[in-house]
């Protein structure tokens, strides 16, 4: 019997122990595995694909709503979105819900404001951590196919201003504040969630819902003749002319208010006027006052860059002094936000 070499038999120990450190394929796909509920033994074990998330982290002008899939979920009544179990509707006074309003939502760089029917309200229970409150909206959000925009603490929005006067639930130092915002695009509209907490407060987490939509105008056109039958029998009239946000820019959709006025001015030569500003009570005194005093004199250039005699004409803003409802009120404030003619002479 002839004897095997040893390097024949050390090449052979070799391949052999090569052959055996081979490593499995893993599955590909980026899936995760969802396992029955406890007690069912009938549900076996399935695969979903993994949420959307956008990552903009890497980018310097943050959240892009372009880049956002378009999906067509099956929603039922708004706001869409309950509260985790446990928690009830605190209703709180910055609670709200109505049909139009602006909120600007944060996506870790900048603000983005969102005009559209909103709801915003303060859920208090069993104390979930802000983790548990983000990870279930971020739940319910992906699984309609929607986004998380961001999850963080406030303290780079700080720096950024909000706009908007309303705070709401939102307090003056955003340090230690947690915010986590959410987005779905549908073939119609983007829906807006944020969940938010102010650690040092110990109270409730708020959820606010913005579906974005365009302003359905539901106030219709004061005509010439009416307003001076107005004037003539009570010495005043108000009017309801959009502005720009925070700005006294007239928006176009009243400039047809603005034509009805200079009718007005033209058809009664001898008719002069004061032009008052008028706000809600949202926001300081002393800004309200600046704000109203602008818009009133915007309206006034408006008047005279159309060959009314400036001479004719006062300006005057007076903020939140002399409101016509109540301030408790979204409906309250929205008379309040007017401009009124003031017959002179």
């Amino acid at each position: 019997m002839h004897r095997v070499p040893n390097s024949l038999i050390l090449a052979l120990m070799i391949g052999l122990t090569l052959g055996g450190c081979v490593k499995k394929e893993e599955p590909t796909g980026g899936q995760i595995a969802v396992n029955a509920q406890p007690g069912s033994s009938s549900t076996p074990a399935v695969s979903a694909q993994t949420s959307p998330i956008l990552d903009t982290s890497k980018s310097a002008s943050g959240f892009d709503v372009n880049k956002v899939p378009v999906v067509n979920p099956q929603l039922g009544k708004f706001p869409y979105f309950g509260l985790i179990e446990g928690y009830h509707r605190r209703g709180l006074s910055g609670d709200k819900d109505v049909d139009f309003d602006r909120y600007e939502f944060f996506d870790g760089t900048k603000i983005i404001p969102v005009e559209g029917r909103l709801s915003t309200m303060a859920a208090e229970g069993n104390k979930a951590s802000a983790f548990q409150v983000f990870k279930t909206y971020e739940s319910l959000v992906t699984g309609l196919g929607g986004v998380k925009v961001f999850e963080g603490k406030g303290e780079d929005m700080e720096a950024l201003k909000l706009e908007f006067s309303d705070m709401r639930h939102r307090y003056p130092a955003y340090g230690t504040d947690q915010i986590g915002v959410y987005m779905v695009r549908t073939p119609e509209s983007e829906i807006w969630v944020e969940t938010y907490i102010n650690p040092n407060a110990r109270g409730p987490y708020y959820l606010t819902v913005v579906e974005k939509k365009a302003l359905e105008v539901k106030a219709s056109l004061l005509p010439a003749e009416e307003m001076k039958k107005e004037l003539e029998a009570k010495g005043h009239v108000a009017l309801y002319i959009n502005f720009d946000f925070n700005k006294a820019d007239i928006k176009p959709d009243s400039q047809p208010i603005i034509r009805e006025i200079i009718k007005l001015l033209k058809n009664n030569p001898t008719l002069n006027l004061k032009v008052e500003g008028h706000t809600d009570d949202v926001g300081t005194a002393d800004y309200n006052k600046s704000l109203s005093d602008a818009r009133a004199r915007s309206v006034v250039a408006a008047l005279t860059a159309q060959g009314i005699d400036a001479r004719r004409l006062d300006a005057v803003g007076y903020g939140e002094d002399k409101p016509i409802a109540d301030n408790g009120s979204d409906a309250g404030r929205g008379q309040n936000r007017r401009v009124e003619l003031v017959k002179t002479s």
